[in-house]
C-alpha cells in the first residue's frame, strides 16, 4: 500500500502564500490564516518587511555596496534583492541562503542568467558551513564589504543559536560592511497579538521568540547603528505608500535596523 506524507509547514511558503504566490502547500495555508486570525495585522507586517527589503538594499547599494547575502531569504518574489540591487548597479553580487529547498529552487529558477549570483541551501544556525559553501566564495570576497541580510526569520530561532550565529557572521564580515536586521517583538500592546501570534509559529515551526528593543538591540555586537538607529520596521527611512502600516497611527511588532562595522 502506497501511503503520502503531508508535508511540513515551511517558513518561506508560508510567507509565499501571504505575499500572494503559488509555491506553498495546504500545511503552509493552514498556518498563515491561523497567524493571520490569531493577528489580522500581520499580512501589512509582511509587506512592509518586503517595503523595508527594498529601501535597505536600494540604499546601501547607493552607498556603494556591491556584495549582499542575503540569509533566511525564503521564496524570491516581486522586488526580490538581486533585482532592487541591480536596479541600482548590475555588478552587485548577491546570495541568497534558505533551508527551504523550495526557496532555494525559486531563487536557481530567478538567478539562471545571472552568473553573479546564486541561491544556496543553508541552515543559518551553522554559520562556518554556510560561509564555507564553494558557490558563496566563488561569489563574495570577503576582503570586501558584504551587506549581510536577517529579514524576519530570526525569531524562529532559539535566542541561543540565533545570538551564537550571529557572533560568528559579524566576525567574518570586513570593515565597512552592514548587518540589516527586522526581527518580532512584544513591547507594543495591540490587544495582544504579538503574544497569539507567537503561539501560532510556535506551534508550527517549533521556535518563535519576541525580543525586547534592547535584546533586538544586541543582534548587532559592536557595530554602529546607522540612522534611524532601532526603529519599528516602518520607520526605517520610510518613503510615501498608499499602503502603510502607519496609516493610522498603529504600532507594529517589529523592529529594524542597520549597522555597520567600522
Amino acid at each position: 500500500m502506497t501511503t503520502t506524507t503531508t508535508p511540513q509547514p515551511s517558513i518561506a511558503r508560508m510567507y509565499d502564500f501571504m505575499m500572494g504566490g503559488s509555491r506553498h502547500t495546504g500545511p503552509d495555508r493552514e498556518v498563515a490564516r491561523d497567524a493571520v486570525a490569531a493577528s489580522p495585522g500581520i499580512k501589512l507586517l509582511i509587506w512592509e518587511n518586503r517595503k523595508l527589503i527594498k529601501r535597505v538594499v536600494r540604499t546601501l547599494v547607493c552607498g556603494g555596496v556591491r556584495q549582499i547575502l542575503d540569509i533566511g531569504s525564503g521564496i524570491p518574489a516581486r522586488g526580490a534583492v538581486h533585482a532592487i540591487a541591480h536596479a541600482v548597479d548590475p555588478t552587485t553580487r548577491v546570495v541568497y541562503v534558505d533551508i527551504d529547498p523550495t526557496a532555494v529552487a525559486r531563487g536557481a529558477e530567478l538567478l539562471a542568467d545571472r552568473p553573479s549570483c546564486t541561491a544556496i541551501l543553508g541552515d543559518l544556525t551553522q554559520p562556518e558551513q554556510v560561509l564555507a559553501r564553494p558557490e558563496l566564495r566563488a561569489r563574495l570576497d570577503f576582503s570586501e564589504p558584504v551587506a549581510l541580510l536577517f529579514f524576519n526569520v530570526l525569531h524562529f530561532l532559539d535566542k541561543n543559536a540565533a545570538d551564537a550565529a550571529l557572533e560568528v557572521y559579524r566576525e567574518a564580515l570586513p570593515v565597512g560592511s552592514h548587518l540589516a536586521i527586522s526581527h518580532s517583538t512584544g513591547d507594543f500592546d495591540l490587544g495582544g497579538a504579538g503574544e497569539a501570534i507567537r503561539r501560532v509559529y510556535a506551534g508550527a515551526y517549533g521556535q518563535a521568540n519576541l525580543r525586547t528593543q534592547d535584546e533586538f538591540r544586541l543582534l548587532f555586537g559592536e557595530f554602529e547603528l546607522i540612522a534611524p538607529g532601532v526603529v519599528q520596521l516602518p520607520d526605517w527611512r520610510p518613503e510615501p505608500s498608499p499602503l502603510s502600516a502607519r496609516l493610522g497611527g498603529t504600532a507594529v511588532n517589529c523592529y529594524a535596523a542597520v549597522g555597520a562595522k567600522r
